[in-house]
Order: C-alpha cells, then structure tokens, then sequence
C-alpha cells in the first residue's frame, strides 16, 4: 500500500492538489465518525482532478468524492483508497440572469442565498440543508415536498477516465431521494433555472425556512435524516410512534428533538450508529409493517 500511496503523491507533484496519508474521515464527516483514509487528496480545478482520476484509473486504486460529509456513514477502519475534496473553483456560485451556475462543491444553502440576493425564486428549499450541490445530486437532495431534480436545467461532470459530460434537464433522474445521475461520475458544475420576480420573497423565505430548521433539528453531530419518509408516514413519525426517541446504542441515539435523526453523543462509533438504525427498522417493520 505504502507504495502506490507514495507513487501517486509523486505523480501528483506540481499538481494543483493537497495530499494527507492516513487522513481520519471523522475529521471531515457531520457525523464526526470514520477512521483514516489511505490518501486524502484535494483538489481546486478541473485539470487536477482529471490528472486524480487517470493516475488512480492506471492504478486501479478506488476512489470516492466526499463533499461536506453530512450523508456519509464512515467505517472506524477507515477506507482503502482515495478520497477526493473538491475545492477552489468548484465552490464558485455565479447567476446568470435567471440561472445560477454553482461548482459541485457549492453548498445548498449558499445556493438558495445566492437566488434569493438575485431576486430568483424556486432554491428557497435548499436554504439550511448542510451539503454541496455535488453531493445532493446522489440523494435528490430537498425539502418542503421539492427537490433539486425539479430546478435543475443542466449538470457538467467528469468520469472516470478524466473526460467531461453534460447532462440536460431531460436526461436526469427525478425519483425521490434517489441519485439523479450515474455512479462514478464527479460533479463539477450544476446550473439552475429559477423565476425571476420583482420582491423580496425568495429571500425572505429561505431565512424562514433556515430558521425553521435550526428550530426543529438537532444540532449533535448526526447525518441529517436519517432514513428516506416512506409513502404512507414521515419516518419521523413513525419512529417517534414506535417509542423509539432517546433510544441509544453506544454513544448513538435517536433525537429527544427529531426522532428520524440518529445522533452522536460523544465518540459514538460506526456500529453504534449501525446497530441502532437496526434497532430502528426491525422495531417500526414489527408495529407497522412498513420497511425503512
């Protein structure tokens, strides 16, 4: 192992790129739980990551994008391979008359607060959800009965091999929760159609809508929601229901405040977290026969 690692740090030389060896992934996740990651590396443009892609392709070393770590549950043992931390021009959000045009690293939030200055109105629901745009692309992020699939027009992204795509409005998923685009592809550049009108409202409801959150949501370190609102009841609720608030595993536990948010009480480690979303499950499936 020590060898790839050290070849790729020196292949990378020159590079537009930062590379940590053993870097602990609780460091970088909201859940603050993960152990080290084989090669940490991060970089700020286009070129770099292609030059990433290709070197851990020649390899044939196994890589993953981690955006702002919040609907990620890591391993203690870590992970072998490489994790890629987008950065620099990535995070760039720009507006264009009555789209935004965001790097994949972009935050949600930032996004909405951008839209909102502009006098743009559709992003309000992203305000306060703690994740990048890249990110959101593999859950379907939203809120507020929206989600990104119905204000995106176009997604960029980069394989593989180091080659990029586009992907229009026509061609993405829209299913709830689910990922709008094909797995291992980077996201390098999102842009949104939104409505331009003539108030304050959209910026007026995304500070509404991020202070309704800070209300109802823990603020322990947890992944956000937890487990995808089944059709017939928000998991929440059903959750709640089944007696389960305050539940712990280790030093996991269900939220006193949101019952569909698992959260760390202090050094909780992965299996904690594992075994008590189990407990979860197997516990509503048996008073209500509805899966999580």
């Amino acid at each position: 192992m020590a060898d790839w690692r050290a070849d790729i740090s020196r292949a990378l030389a020159g590079e537009a790129v930062v590379v940590k060896i053993d870097e602990p992934l609780a460091e970088h996740t909201t859940f603050r739980i993960g152990g080290p990651v084989d090669l940490w590396v991060e970089v700020g443009d286009t070129k770099a990551l292609a030059r990433v892609l290709s070197i851990c392709r020649s390899r044939g070393v196994e890589w993953w994008v981690l955006g702002q770590g919040s609907n990620v549950l890591v391993s203690d043992q870590g992970l072998r391979g490489v994790v890629l931390k987008l950065g620099g021009r990535f995070s760039l959000i720009t507006v264009q008359g009555q789209k935004v045009r965001a790097g994949g690293t972009a935050m949600l939030d930032d996004i909405a607060e951008a839209a909102g200055q502009a006098d743009l109105n559709g992003a309000e629901f992203l305000a306060g959800i703690p994740g990048t745009v890249g990110g959101g692309l593999h859950t379907n992020a939203g809120a507020f009965g929206k989600s990104l699939s119905d204000v995106l027009d176009e997604v960029i992204v980069m394989d593989c091999s180091g080659r990029t795509r586009e992907f229009k409005k026509a061609e993405l998923a829209r299913d709830y929760r689910r990922p709008v685009i094909g797995q291992g592809l980077v996201v390098t550049e999102v842009v949104l159609r939104l409505k331009k009108v003539k108030s304050q409202k959209p910026k007026v409801r995304s500070q509404e809508i991020r202070e309704r959150r800070l209300a109802k949501q823990p603020q322990e370190p947890s992944a956000g929601s937890f487990f995808r609102n089944p059709e017939q009841e928000p998991a929440g609720r059903l959750i709640e229901q089944c007696g389960l608030k305050g539940k712990t595993v280790g030093r996991a536990q269900i939220s006193e405040k949101h019952a569909n948010f698992i959260v760390n009480t202090g050094s909780a480690r992965f299996s904690d977290v594992y075994e008590l979303a189990q407990v979860v499950k197997a516990n509503v499936e048996e008073k209500t026969g509805i899966v999580l």
